[in-house]
């Protein structure tokens, strides 16, 4: 055997070689690249989320808590840090209801034209594995304007809502809400004084007005 057809005989098994190789290649699934999701996992996405069903009523202040009673046309804003890129009004019950998608620090700001304007703090954060859609039920209770009153406290969120692991639910930050809830009642009792000498104030002036 002449050394050039040995020669032949070795680059023709390698080239046959390198065919087997590519074919076996071609035959494997592709790996899958974690950055791209698929549409099954587009449609699973858009099932995760936080859907809040809010109350607004008008608050009477702390000793008149009970007599509280729904908003209509209260203006709800969802913020994503200073940006708000969603807003809705309450119905004649005061209700209204919205979602919000996951991984995503939101404030809610409860306003209307002549009451004190409140705000709640959503962390939406969820561990990846438990992940769902999700609902969670609020009240916020606001109160009209009145001259005097200091509502420095309600410059921050009344209350924080994050997802608590231990429980697979969102809840209150017990935490927050106990130490807000001290400044709140103090606003509150001032709130209710001003309203008592309001009143009285109209009810002296409607009794010292001349009779004809």
């Amino acid at each position: 055997m002449t050394p050039n057809l040995i020669k032949y005989i070795i680059v023709s098994l390698l080239f046959i070689s390198a065919i087997g190789k590519g074919f076996a290649q071609s035959n494997q699934t592709p790996p899958k690249n974690p950055s791209v999701l698929t549409k099954a996992d587009s449609a699973k996405a858009k099932d995760q989320y936080l859907e809040i069903k809010a109350t607004v009523r008008q608050s009477k202040g702390e000793e008149k808590e009970g007599e509280s009673k729904p908003l209509d046309s209260v203006l709800v804003t969802i913020y994503n840090g200073d940006i708000p890129y969603s807003e809705l009004w309450t119905n004649k019950k005061g209700k209204c209801s919205f979602k919000l998608p996951l991984d995503k620090n939101l404030t809610i700001q409860v306003s209307k034209k002549g009451f004190v304007t409140k705000s709640i703090s959503v962390n939406t954060k969820v561990p990846f594995d438990d992940r769902d859609a999700f609902n969670f039920s609020c009240d916020v209770d606001i109160f009209e304007e009145i001259t005097g009153l200091d509502v420095t406290v309600l410059k921050s969120p009344i209350a924080k809502i994050t997802y608590s692991p231990s429980l697979a639910t969102f809840q209150y930050d017990i935490g927050y809400t106990n130490k807000v809830n001290v400044e709140l009642k103090k606003m509150y009792k001032k709130y209710y004084k001003l309203q008592e000498m309001k009143k009285d104030s109209v009810n002296t002036g409607v009794a010292d007005r001349p009779t004809h």
